[in-house]
């Protein structure tokens, strides 16, 4: 009798720390996964409400990823809400192992906080500059928000500057 409970509670150990594992290197796997803006274009807002953004998911890690739903709201360096993602994610996607995925998102803008963040990089003629030596505006943002994996909330929290 104490050779089968034993038994049971051994098979039920293992059981507990293969699903562990599990979660552990999916946690570990999805730090390598990061989420940057391809697309932005300040011409095209033109003070519009709406705005497709293409944010760009890159996979650095060796696992591909099946993402079922993805929420960001893009702030600015003071934390000002720039933009906030209009819909979710229609289907899922998979984000292939060391690649990049493009997703186009249409995403609410608000564009009085838009031209703030523009004034304080120091206006139309700073971004001009930027952009025509650089390729880019200049601006920086904050990306915030969350990515679903596999049943899994894995928080984003991406500092850069388009």
């Amino acid at each position: 009798m104490k050779k089968t409970v034993l038994l049971i509670f051994l098979l039920f150990s293992l059981i507990i720390s293969l699903k562990a594992w599990r979660v552990y290197s999916l946690a570990r796997h999805a730090k390598r996964l990061k989420i940057s803006v391809a697309k932005f274009k300040i011409l095209s807002i033109s003070l519009s409400p709406e705005s497709n953004i293409v944010l760009s998911v890159s996979n650095y890690s060796s696992t591909p990823f099946s993402i079922s739903q993805l929420q960001i709201n893009i702030y600015s360096s003071k934390g000002i809400l720039l933009a906030s993602q209009n819909t979710p994610l229609a289907t899922s996607f998979v984000a292939k192992a060391n690649s990049n995925t493009p997703l186009p998102l249409s995403f609410t803008i608000d564009a009085q906080n838009i031209i703030s963040a523009l004034k304080d990089i120091g206006g139309l003629t700073s971004l001009a500059a930027n952009y025509l030596t650089t390729g880019s505006y200049g601006l920086p943002i904050t990306l915030k928000g969350f990515v679903v994996i596999a049943n899994y909330q894995i928080p984003i929290d991406e500092s850069l500057t388009v």
